[in-house]
């Protein structure tokens, strides 16, 4: 069993690192200790910027936060108040001094709330109040931590902040609550930023780059040439393969190690089962081995790009959303088919390969071996949870069955946010405990663009947050014909119109023609004439509306 967590931290982070010790991943501490600055980092980043008034100055004081957090122990970082109360008193100790002028910073535009309401919020709060309010509210800290980052009596720092959130309710014209939190968050939130360099590929605390060196061999066959991504889980190289000269692979190599044989034929049990699974759309796994008690394995070598570099460019037609989703939703119904669940559903572990001539084959990457939902929170990557995984982190009882709904919700969000990139939300001023909470009770928002309004029902049983009511992977895979209706309905029409017009000219001369020698009908015919023309141009004006 690992050691218990001390008794005030009861963090998000403390109680998600229980759970990736409990399977085998190293102990509460090592977790904690390793994760760290990955999962409080763009927080603490927020906060030296906000206290310096220059995002570059800020980006120093954060290198010189991880610098000294490198050089403390476990001992000292974890014990009470807990790791994000030391974390923060720390970067408070580096700052120095009260906060600087702040109207020049990089402020998020807010999502939910009206920008100049939350400027006069900042400009009308004395300093202290309103570093009082943003580590409350946006860095998310308790009494206790509050008490202990700015050296002051809990009793006092207490009467503070009930007299500082008055303040800011009469400032926001509004009451005390929930509402009154939402707004503090997004008052001190600047827009994100990369991760700040020198840091390790999961966050943990070191002051060099780690990366193998090229020329490694890895299984005495695999020589890694470059390191070309990294990630929460693992680091990813282009290796060749020295039994088959000029194949390239890559090469993934787990951070964390396993510990022990339990843990070793855990990581294999499921390494095991996701290579069992067969489908153009889902990375087949080539070979494994360890490195350093450390897990490798070997996939195909891709050339493309992820989903989610296409549409940082732009958004995906829907069309084009069809074309990478129906593949996907596929792979990952085999995936279920299996008894697995992929677990990290999101446009970066979508890899659309280059096949030539222009055309892409959309494949399932990153199978999140042996990752589970508590090592994505601790690695800071929330967005894309289902309501019923966030919820296993909140204080709800009981907590809902996780279950493969949850990659089908995932799925149709990165869906959402290819067809309109600019709804993607985000976490913000790094406020992830906040986040969770609300995705645990509030699915995200439906289209809002004129053009996709028509799939809002769909989405609403896509993204619904009860699990059941969203359809399984084959199904999603199917409804997905409903992206290009209207493109086949204007077809269909224009079919329709082809063989139509014709018919109706046909009839037209027929009607004329007719004039001279059967005068007694004359009328009758000019009247089907016109019916006829009618018909024609009612089809051709719809066609047109269907065009705008």
């Amino acid at each position: 069993m690992p050691p218990p967590l001390p008794a005030s931290d009861g963090s998000m982070l403390a109680r998600a690192a229980t759970d990736v010790a409990r399977s085998g991943n190293g102990t509460v501490a090592e977790v904690l200790h390793d994760r760290a600055l990955r999962h409080y980092g763009e927080g603490l980043r927020q906060y030296l910027v906000i206290r310096s008034g220059d995002p570059e100055r800020g980006r120093a004081l954060h290198a010189q936060l991880r610098a000294k957090v490198a050089r403390l122990g476990s001992d000292a970082l974890l014990a009470a108040p807990g790791l994000r109360a030391r974390l923060y008193r720390i970067a408070r100790e580096v700052a120095g001094g009260l906060r600087a002028d702040t109207g020049r910073l990089p402020w998020r535009a807010p999502r939910r709330f009206d920008a100049t309401a939350l400027a006069a919020l900042r400009v009308g709060l004395r300093a202290e109040d309103a570093e009082l309010l943003e580590l409350r509210h946006a860095r998310e800290l308790r009494p206790a931590e509050l008490a202990y980052v700015l050296d002051r009596d809990i009793a006092e720092v207490m009467a503070a902040l009930d007299a500082a959130t008055a303040t800011a309710a009469a400032l926001l014209g509004c009451g005390a609550g929930e509402g009154l939190r939402a707004r503090l968050v997004e008052a001190f939130a600047l827009e994100s930023a990369p991760a700040v360099a020198p840091e390790s590929r999961d966050g943990t605390i070191v002051l060099e780059d780690d990366a193998l060196a090229p020329g490694t061999r890895l299984g005495n066959r695999y020589v890694l040439q470059t390191r070309v991504g990294t990630g929460a889980f693992g680091d990813v190289y282009r290796a060749e393969d020295a039994e088959v000269p000029g194949h390239v692979v890559a090469l993934k190599l787990l951070h964390a190690p396993s510990r022990d044989q339990e843990g070793r034929d855990a990581a294999l049990r499921e390494l095991k089962h996701i290579a069992s699974v067969f489908h153009p759309s889902v990375v087949q796994f080539k070979d494994h081995g360890w490195y350093e008690h450390r897990l490798w394995f070997v996939m195909p070598w891709y050339d493309g790009e992820t989903l989610q570099s296409r549409i940082e460019r732009r958004a995906l037609t829907r069309p084009e959303a069809r074309a990478i989703f129906e593949p996907i939703a596929r792979g990952l119904a085999a995936i279920h088919a299996a008894g697995l669940r992929h677990q990290d559903v999101k446009p970066e572990n979508i890899f659309l390969a280059e096949l030539g001539d222009g055309a892409h084959l959309p494949v399932l990457i990153d199978l999140g071996v042996s990752t589970s939902a508590a090592e994505m929170l601790v690695a800071g990557t929330p967005v894309y949870f289902a309501p019923e995984v966030a919820a296993q982190f909140c204080d709800t009882r009981p907590k809902p069955k996780v279950n493969v709904e949850a990659d089908v919700f995932s799925l149709a969000l990165a869906l959402r946010n290819a067809l309109e990139p600019e709804t993607e939300e985000d976490v913000p001023a790094g406020a992830i405990e906040a986040f969770v909470e609300r995705r645990a009770v509030a699915r995200p928002e439906l289209p809002t663009r004129r053009d996709l309004r028509f799939l809002r029902r769909d989405f609403e049983r896509w993204l619904n947050l009860d699990p059941y009511t969203r359809p399984t992977a084959d199904d999603f895979a199917e409804e997905l014909a409903r992206l290009t209706e209207p493109e086949e309905r204007r077809a269909r029409r224009r079919a329709t119109l082809r063989w139509l017009l014709p018919l109706l000219v046909a009839l037209v001369a027929t009607a004329g023609a007719g004039v001279g020698v059967m005068h007694a009908r004359a009328a009758e015919r000019a009247l089907e004439a016109e019916r006829a023309q009618a018909q024609a141009a009612a089809v051709s004006a719809d066609l047109e509306a269907e065009r705008v």
